[in-house]
């Protein structure tokens, strides 16, 4: 595929020129790996984004049918602690 890119920079575009010619790719195939990476950095940055650290979750009120005791057998599953 042929295609027109405008407002490249160009001391981006001669560094680009430069590495591909002393890795043997051609300008295609460098940009080809650009865009791969750039695109595999910015989903994973979306998906950062998404995913909340421990420290942001807020507490709640958990109303199940089982609520009775949730507390103690918590407490027993994770610390061991019988009542």
């Amino acid at each position: 595929m042929n295609i027109t890119i405008r407002d490249v920079n160009p001391r981006y575009w001669r560094e680009l020129k430069v590495e591909a010619v002393k890795e043997g790719l051609t300008i295609g195939e460098a940009i080809n790996i650009a865009l791969e990476k750039w695109l595999h950095e910015y989903k994973n940055k979306e998906i950062k984004k998404r995913a909340k650290s421990f420290w942001d979750l807020k507490p709640f009120r958990y109303g199940g049918k089982d609520a009775g005791g949730l507390s103690t057998k918590i407490d027993e599953v994770l610390y061991g602690w019988k009542k």
